[in-house]
């Protein structure tokens, strides 16, 4: 500090600050707590990039496929359509079978999903009434030897009901029959496939057959459009695998 900053007083020539000369302690402070803001400010943005660039991974690693590691056995799933017969994964043996279930919140998003794939392997069903859209045949595999038929693919919609009691699953049963009487709509009223599999709440959840019954891939949330494509290419393999 030179002596123009400051005078000297008469008693004890302790420094006198003026303003326009060098700033005062109480000017300091407040550079430096407004400096702290903005240093405060400038983390505070830092971290929340680094939260949405963090959630965004969380969102892609929910949607990435889970393929099933080794040789896994025939899945044995016993479940029940609305009007009230018996559903068997086991009947399906021969086809490759995707399994679309969810929660009450996710029907319309199941229902979506659940058309969507159905037409990808059917193209005729395309704008067809649901009774006619069944019967459409499947896309067939090409490069096929004389006597092999080309395997299906089956979409089955699942209702994941929870646990309720007897009278509660008639009454539901009753209202899907009622809003779909010409596609079958298996129930799942013992959350086995949350147990099995888990459940994304709200979304579609998706588990891939092969045409012996083993769980090849299960897809919990929403698939994006690279978990569709590897979910397509996982399809076409397992139906080229099953006419070897």
């Amino acid at each position: 500090m030179n002596d123009s900053a400051m005078n000297r007083s008469a008693e004890g020539g302790s420094p006198e600050w003026h303003p326009g000369s060098v700033k005062s302690p109480s000017s300091l402070l407040r550079t430096a707590f407004f400096g702290l803001l903005a240093i405060a400010a400038i983390g505070i943005a830092a971290a929340s990039a680094y939260l949405v660039v963090i959630r965004a991974i969380g969102v892609a690693i929910a949607q990435q496929p889970a393929p099933m590691r080794g040789n896994p056995q025939p899945v044995e799933l016993v479940l029940e359509d609305q009007f009230d017969r018996k559903a068997d994964l086991g009947d399906l043996r021969g086809q490759v079978v995707i399994l679309v279930y969810g929660d009450k919140a996710a029907t319309d998003k199941c229902r979506k999903l659940g058309e969507s794939l159905h037409i990808c392997w059917h193209p005729d069903a395309k704008g067809q009434p649901p009774m006619k859209a069944r019967t459409a045949p499947v896309m067939p595999l090409e490069n096929l030897k004389p006597g092999q038929v080309s395997t299906d693919v089956v979409v089955v919609p699942v209702a994941c009901c929870g646990k309720p009691p007897s009278l509660i699953r008639g009454v539901i049963r009753s209202e899907i029959a009622k809003e779909s009487p010409d596609v079958v709509v298996w129930l799942d009223f013992a959350d086995k496939l949350k147990g099995m599999s888990g459940l994304t709440a709200g979304e579609p959840n998706l588990l891939l057959f092969d045409a012996a019954g083993r769980l090849k891939m299960k897809i919990n949330g929403t698939p994006d459009q690279l978990t569709m494509d590897r979910l397509v290419k996982a399809v076409q393999g397992l139906r080229y695998e099953a006419v070897k």
